[in-house]
């Protein structure tokens, strides 16, 4: 649908409403109108922020189905095939794995501070804070995995010793 198409249905059903009592616009207000404005993943709204090691970031799971991921937060944003990005970019959710397009979460990725842990680490977090994940670090990295080839892990690149991004892949 157009812009224009959208903006003249909502003046339409806003012009519709006004002529209504006051009990049926209140009504179309709340229920109808809410629809023109949207409100998915596209609007930023993070409602669960949790990060679980290995796991899940923000609710969204590791080997999760594409689809189950459209139902419960929105198409997101395409940053290329394969790669979308949710929130307004917050989460970034990767369905390629070992050079193949998938139909499930592979990687989950995220930059933005408004996602922790239950001990409440999250991008910003410092070096020294990582500690009590048993993490292993490197200059730019710090990470754990299970055992095994592709097992799932968590990864925390880090810039000036604070966290600078959040990732959870199978490697």
């Amino acid at each position: 649908m157009s812009r224009f198409v959208a903006d003249f249905t909502c003046s339409a059903l806003v012009s519709f409403a006004m002529k209504l009592s006051s009990m049926a616009l209140l009504f179309v207000a709340s229920a109808g109108l809410s629809g023109c404005w949207g409100s998915g993943s596209t609007s930023g709204h993070v409602e669960n922020r949790l990060i679980v090691l290995d796991h899940s970031i923000g609710g969204i799971r590791l080997d999760e189905p594409r689809g189950t991921v459209e139902k419960a937060i929105g198409h997101g944003t395409s940053r290329r095939r394969g790669v979308v990005s949710y929130f307004g970019g917050r989460l970034v959710v990767n369905y390629w794995f070992h050079e193949q397009l998938t139909t499930r979460v592979e990687d989950l990725e995220t930059s933005w501070s408004g996602f922790h842990t239950r001990s409440g680490i999250h991008v910003g977090s410092s070096r020294e804070e990582l500690r009590a994940l048993h993490v292993v670090c490197s200059a730019r990295l710090c990470g754990r995995a299970g055992p095994g080839p592709d097992a799932p892990g968590t990864g925390f690149t880090m810039r000036h010793g604070k966290v600078a991004q959040i990732y959870l892949a199978h490697r």
